[in-house]
């Protein structure tokens, strides 16, 4: 049996933070530069977790979960074809587009196809 501490999940920020924790007699310095990654970290995770939150991206999520809805049940789009077709993203990067199709499929909204090495996308009903 190994002595090993459990935590929930270990990021980058949460390794840091148990070193500074653990490493009281550690020279100043590391200290420092410990703190000031522990910092950098934190302002990193802040800005992650609030970019899927704005108003852009809510409006873009529900213009492309309403043109997917007002499709035919059995049609699916690519998202070249959403960011040609839905109004609010038109022109959008490839990539802007599909983290925003992606945020729909991690709330359930939409589904991923792969049909013959392309994916495509519909909405769930």
């Amino acid at each position: 049996m190994s002595n090993e501490v459990k935590t929930p999940k270990t990021t980058y920020l949460s390794a840091v933070n148990f070193a500074i924790e653990n490493l009281p007699d550690a020279p100043a310095d590391v200290l420092e530069r410990l703190n000031a990654l522990a910092a950098s970290l934190s302002k990193k995770s802040e800005n992650r977790k609030s970019a899927a939150d704005t108003d852009e991206a809510k409006e873009a999520r529900a213009a492309i979960y309403e043109y997917l809805l007002s499709l035919p049940e059995d049609e699916k789009r690519t998202i070249t074809e959403l960011t040609k077709e839905v109004p609010y993203i038109s022109g959008w990067s490839g990539p802007k587009t599909t983290t925003r199709v992606g945020e729909l499929i991690e709330e359930g909204k939409v589904v991923r196809i792969t049909d013959k090495r392309r994916s495509y996308f519909k909405a769930v009903r």
